[in-house]
């Protein structure tokens, strides 16, 4: 298994872990605040189903060559960098988006979006050559057709 699915991976069950605490922590009402229930959502669906998915299927499907060097693997790792580092502003921004005036956590909310869709973006570039359907075998023999 390449490195960079190992890494999705291990940060796809990183991210599990924490949002399954922060919805464990959802469920008490004393300890609930409204802001995180987003910030949840994004936690498990994007940092941990998008990332086991994008690891698995980039480990699934075949490469370009048989051994893949950093340089013909550069879209998958600008995906697995800008998709943690989105996810990563927006734990720290989301819990302050509404309790703060300060536009440093509206900022901080814009930029994790950005990283997140250049992360889909360059994943899907990287996957793309990938998926390719089987050549059919053109018969000319008589006992085929």
């Amino acid at each position: 298994m390449p490195l960079i699915s190992r890494l999705f991976l291990k940060s796809g069950l990183i991210f599990f872990v924490a949002a399954l605490i922060t919805g464990l922590g959802l469920q008490f009402q004393s300890a609930s605040i409204p802001v995180l229930f987003p910030l949840f959502w994004h936690m498990l669906m994007l940092g941990w189903i998008t990332q086991i998915i994008m690891g698995v299927s980039h480990w699934m499907f075949p490469g370009r060559e048989r051994e893949e060097s950093f340089k013909n693997q550069r879209w998958v790792w600008i995906a697995f960098i800008c998709l943690n580092v989105g996810l990563l502003l927006r734990v720290i921004a989301e819990p302050f988006i509404n309790t703060s005036s300060s536009l440093v956590w509206k900022v901080l909310l814009a930029i994790s979006a950005v990283a997140q869709f250049i992360a889909v973006l360059s994943y899907a570039i990287e996957i793309w050559p990938r998926v390719k359907g089987k050549k059919k075998r053109i018969s000319t023999s008589k006992s085929d057709v």
